[in-house]
């Protein structure tokens, strides 16, 4: 009888934990006092999160997802057991935003939603260059848009897997703009902390 609870209350122990890593929110810490703030944002829509960065007056959106289910839309049962199972191609999207105001209100009229907040001028135009060199380099193999989420797309050199999804790759991007990210899990939301 000890073994049987040893092993239920192991289980229990171990069903908690893989839980937590796929719910439990990353926390972004975003630097304190930036020289040169301007504020940038992380769109949360269903299952991918973009980062949102100012380029004058608009918007540029960033975006990476499995090439397959997320850039191609082919979503059926066995793509998405692909890219959660076993490394997978890559997509890196990029979109312009025309009005922030109509992104957050389709954004939150699908249940996203947005976060705000402050990072160096110098760091934002750093990863601007760094991302669009990156979506620049990958257009000769082709590219896609997505009329779904408003994105055009290229297969990545970085590869989509369980342990690097979307959100991992945002969560590099924000580190790149002096943010600290915790608790990154595996299906996650995000929350701004600090």
């Amino acid at each position: 009888m000890t073994w049987q609870r040893l092993a239920s209350f192991l289980l229990a122990l171990g069903g908690m934990v893989v839980l937590a890593w796929l719910t439990v929110p990353a926390t972004i810490i975003p630097p304190v006092a930036p020289r040169n703030p301007i504020t940038v944002y992380v769109a949360e829509i269903g299952i991918h999160a973009r980062l949102l960065l100012p380029e004058g007056d608009r918007w540029q959106q960033y975006g990476f997802g499995d090439w397959d289910y997320y850039a191609r839309r082919e979503q059926t049962f066995l793509n998405g057991l692909q890219a959660l199972l076993w490394p997978t191609p890559g997509a890196l999207g990029w979109g312009e935003i025309d009005s922030l105001d109509r992104y957050q209100t389709d954004s939150e009229a699908t249940g996203g939603q947005l976060l705000s907040f402050e990072v160096p001028l110098d760091r934002v135009d750093q990863l601007h260059r760094s991302l669009q060199a990156r979506f620049q380099r990958q257009i000769p193999d082709g590219q896609v848009f997505n009329e779904v989420n408003h994105l055009h797309l290229v297969r990545d050199d970085q590869t989509y897997s369980v342990l690097h999804n979307s959100n991992h790759e945002l969560a590099e991007w924000l580190k790149a703009l002096d943010c600290q990210v915790e608790s990154l899990g595996l299906w996650i939301s995000f929350q701004l902390g600090g």
